[in-house]
């Protein structure tokens, strides 16, 4: 049970922006994502590249696994 996840990774980028009370413009500049490609991920349409949950996860300050929906502290 503990490989499945539990949520997409568009959900968790979003319930990291809304607990660090950032904005996805925020989170496009300072992990040099563009606004199209988060668009895509929140929607759910793509999912990210590990080069990207990479730079994401550090921005926000979550781990990658759990950014990509695993059950990880």
């Amino acid at each position: 049970m503990r490989d499945e996840k539990i949520e997409t990774c568009g959900k968790r980028i979003e319930r990291a922006l809304n607990i660090r009370g950032m904005k996805q413009a925020d989170l496009c500049k300072l992990a040099h994502i563009p606004k199209s490609s988060l668009s895509l991920y929140l929607r759910g349409a793509y999912e990210p590249k590990q080069d990207r949950i990479y730079m994401m996860a550090e921005v926000l300050k979550v781990s990658e696994a759990w950014l990509v929906g695993y059950d990880a502290p």
